[in-house]
């Protein structure tokens, strides 16, 4: 059963939260993106987060992020990557969406120019 209730609460108090939140892109942040419908990526824990990847930034505010998953699929949806860190996770471009910055907690790192290209790709083949 999901937790809607809960995470109706977690998203009022980000709402209100002042953000003030330097992000670029190939950053990745935890990012609190809530308790979704269906087959959406849904955030974990507490706060309904998950690491995401910044894949394009309109301006302070918003951009479009991927989430991150730690589970490989071999599936033409799931492109692995490697942040920083040496953490192997697999973004997921049939997830793509756009974010506002207030939803976004902390850094957890970021990836190379090649992997970011590689991913770039991918997301310009979805739409074709």
């Amino acid at each position: 059963m999901k937790n809607f209730d809960g995470w109706n609460e977690v998203k009022k108090e980000t709402n209100i939260q002042l953000v003030n939140k330097y992000f670029k892109v190939r950053d990745i942040w935890w990012c609190r993106l809530g308790c979704n419908l269906g087959h959406e990526q849904d955030g974990k824990g507490n706060y309904f987060e998950r690491p995401v990847l910044i894949i394009k930034k309109f301006n302070n505010r918003i951009f479009f992020g991927l989430p991150l998953s730690t589970k490989n699929k071999n599936n033409p949806f799931y492109i692995k990557v490697i942040d920083n860190k040496g953490i192997v996770r697999s973004s997921i471009i049939s997830q793509l969406r756009l974010l506002d910055v207030s939803r976004l907690s902390e850094k957890a790192g970021y990836i190379d120019n090649i992997s970011y290209s590689q991913i770039k790709k991918s997301i310009r083949e979805l739409f074709r």
